[in-house]
């Protein structure tokens, strides 16, 4: 058995694990884009690299020695830099300690909108559908200002 994997290409080692797998040159051609002949080709280039009498042991024999390989590429892992923390539970703020930015801000008020965030809503359905309407009005009112506007300029303009 001659394990000449430096002389194997990038879609002959691609089409020999495949065939290990069991697919066929027709599958093998559409999961790599070729034609089966080109395919077939490359098969037998390997087999011819590797002293096989055949396809399926020569996908045999390059997969065992990959796995008799010690050293597997991008298996090595780094040690982790800390030990992960366990049981740790998130410190609870009190309303007095949350920052202003969480506050409903000038705006909102104004509007009546409820708080938008972090903060849980303490809304009942009428609250919510009120805030829901107003909304809506809110955006059609600059949806009609934006369309009299383009009128007016569509009309200066002719």
């Amino acid at each position: 058995m001659n394990h000449a994997h430096a002389e194997l290409t990038d879609v002959q080692v691609n089409c020999l694990c495949l065939v290990a797998e069991g697919y066929t040159s027709k599958e093998i051609a559409k999961r790599l884009g070729l034609t089966p002949m080109t395919v077939d080709q490359y098969l037998q280039r390997a087999k011819t690299a590797l002293g096989a009498p055949d396809r399926r042991t020569a996908a045999r024999w390059y997969v065992e020695s990959r796995s008799e390989r010690g050293f597997k590429s991008f298996e090595l892992k780094p040690a982790p830099v800390a030990d992960p923390l366990t049981d740790v539970t998130p410190p609870s703020a009190s309303a007095a300690e949350l920052p202003e930015t969480l506050s409903t801000s000038q705006w909102q008020m104004r509007f009546g909108f409820p708080p938008v965030g972090g903060i849980g809503q303490s809304l009942d359905a009428s609250q919510k559908t009120a805030a829901i309407l107003r909304i809506a009005g809110l955006a059609l009112i600059c949806t009609m200002a934006f369309a009299l506007v383009l009128g007016g300029a569509l009309k200066a303009f002719s």
